[in-house]
């Protein structure tokens, strides 16, 4: 992790090395037995399958017809839907608030044996021409009322009293159902024409508006990404328009939804694919995990780099030559792909060179000035690609970034002298944020400015600490994370979220030497407490946040460096 002082007068541009202060102490045994214990502050979070709102057709192509309108829940592959369970779809304008468009009961259905139960409306007749997969629990019923395809909260509940559609459940219009009917929500999302006028039903426990338009006209449907199992998060869907034709396309039309994946489809009555909304950092292959990358210089300051890539899971091993010794090192999906490109920033010329997987194209653009630090690449446009972008310290921090090669640059004023940068997306919106930490005499304290425009500082750490920016709990937003030494140990405090009333979770994992390198190794959509050890092979560790599981991965050798490490300050 090579922790040490925060206090630097410029970041580091030159050298491979990609954390601060190494400390590897040579005469160290690093083959001795990794020690480590586990301190959690807060209690165990309940576990159990979620059940989950996985996707929605809202609006078919038809002129004529809703007959291919399909609502999809998400669980545990066999198991009991408990009674009284309800998808609602509700009114959230102003002409009907509360008004139930749809309440189907699924209370008593198992899931099906692909993990999904498909709800479908045969009042106009069968969706012709499509065939719902064999694992998949149908739950055909028959309602004059459809979807609602405006303003309207789509919801998974439970409830103690019998819903039924057309039902008024806000009859007071106050934006909360009535206490008689006992409805708890599960999950679910708003989409609102307006959202300073209508109602979210459910906000108060976290069901949010995932809309980014105030046209009349909302999403045709709304996807949830494969691997996102985190209720009430915005980002775990993605959403567009449907091809004009058939009745029965599964094909989306723009306008899409900032963070819409390449391939995004539906998928009526099985499980959804594309790239997980919480993209893995350094994954080569887009398959959802941070895969085991170091890079190699082969001598002196100019000499070139060499970037060994065994895919996590046992896929291929590669080896490529890219960028020299002195230039920054840093991984990210610039072309969208779903994949993520090497790519190194020079500071003699400020010039990134990028090797675009797409097509295997070079891009090479300059950008920031010397002295820059450009380990703050990410999508601040939230399109799903990576930006160019760079951190200028001084009296005003400046953030400089780029949304594409033909776009002009941007900056916002952030920060100041002797600030770390603690890049990542904290509102889940799919845009970077602009956040820094900073020593407040024996703590630490995150400023951040928010991509919507929100302010917002909290003190969390200590002085000096090392910032280490992941989504550890796996709800679509970066959490404050810090790690220090003590002890002898790597100590790293999360914050999930930056929830207010949270308790910051505690582990030791890591010993002085080893170099932070924390992603999803396993693909559950959550950082891993990561790093890498030195050694001839070299070691990765890794520790997943909630259950606690164990694993390593040996690459690489002494003098090397894992490129998950990129974006620790």
């Amino acid at each position: 992790m090579n922790l040490g002082v925060k206090n630097e007068g410029q970041p580091r541009a030159a050298g491979i090395n990609l954390v601060k202060n190494m400390t590897n102490n040579p005469t160290r045994n690093l083959f001795v037995i990794f020690v480590l214990s586990i301190f959690l502050i807060a209690a165990d979070r309940a576990s159990g399958q979620q059940l989950l709102i996985n996707e929605i057709e809202i609006d078919p192509p038809s002129t004529t017809s809703d007959a291919c309108q399909y609502a999809e829940i998400r669980g545990q592959a066999g198991a009991a839907v408990p009674a009284n369970t309800y998808f609602l779809s509700v009114n959230s304008d102003g002409g009907n608030f509360g008004f139930a468009s749809q309440a189907v009961g699924i209370g008593g259905q198992n899931v099906g044996a692909n993990g999904t139960i498909t709800l479908i409306n045969n009042f106009s007749g069968p969706c012709p021409n499509r065939v719902y997969p064999a694992g998949t629990t149908q739950v055909v019923f028959a309602s004059p009322l459809f979807i609602g395809q405006g303003s309207e909260t789509y919801l998974l509940v439970q409830s103690t009293a019998a819903l039924i559609s057309g039902q008024d459940l806000d009859t007071d219009d106050d934006g909360a159902f009535d206490a008689n009917f006992g409805i708890t929500v599960l999950d679910g999302f708003a989409l609102l024409v307006n959202p300073d006028e209508e109602y979210v039903y459910g906000a108060a426990t976290g069901v949010v508006n995932i809309s980014n338009t105030t046209s009349l006209d909302q999403p045709d449907a709304v996807t949830r990404f494969g691997s996102n199992v985190t209720p009430f998060t915005a980002a775990a869907f993605y959403f567009g328009e449907l091809a004009a034709a058939p009745d029965e396309t599964t094909t989306y039309a723009a306008p899409f939804s900032p963070n819409f994946p390449q391939g995004g489809a539906l998928t009526p009555g099985a499980p959804n694919g594309g790239p997980p909304a919480n993209d893995a950092p350094v994954d080569f292959d887009g398959d959802g995990k941070t895969d085991f990358v170091v890079v190699r210089a082969a001598g002196g300051v100019g000499t070139p780099l060499t970037w060994f890539t065994a895919i996590n899971g046992g896929g291929p091993i590669g080896t490529t030559t890219w960028g020299v010794n002195g230039d920054v090192i840093l991984a990210g999906d610039y072309d969208g792909d779903g994949r993520d490109d090497a790519s190194v920033w020079r500071s003699s010329n400020a010039t990134f060179y990028i090797i675009q997987s797409g097509n295997f194209t070079i891009r090479v653009e300059q950008f920031g000035a010397a002295g820059d630090n450009p380990r703050i690449v990410g999508d601040y446009n939230g399109d799903g690609r990576d930006d160019l972008a760079v951190y200028r310290p001084g009296g005003q921090g400046v953030w400089f970034y780029k949304t594409s090669p033909t776009a002009l640059f941007e900056r916002v004023e952030w920060g100041e002298n002797d600030d770390a940068p603690a890049p990542g997306d904290y509102d889940g919106d799919g845009k970077a944020d602009f956040v820094v930490h900073r020593n407040e005499g024996p703590d630490g304290r995150f400023y951040k400015r928010l991509s919507s425009g929100t302010f917002d500082f909290q003190f969390f750490g200590s002085s000096n600490d090392t910032v280490v920016p992941g989504d550890y709990d796996g709800d679509g937003r970066t959490d404050m994370a810090v790690v220090r030494t003590t002890g002898g140990v790597y100590v790293w405090d999360i914050d999930p979220s930056g929830t207010p009333g949270s308790q910051v979770i505690r582990a030791n994992w890591g010993v002085p030497g080893d170099i932070t390198a924390q992603g999803d190794y396993d693909g559950d959509g959550s950082t891993d407490y990561a790093v890498w050890r030195p050694g001839n092979p070299g070691t990765f560790y890794m520790m997943t946040f909630a259950a606690r599981s164990i694993s390593t991965s040996r690459w690489g050798q002494t003098g090397d460096v894992p490129v998950a490490g990129y974006n620790t300050f």
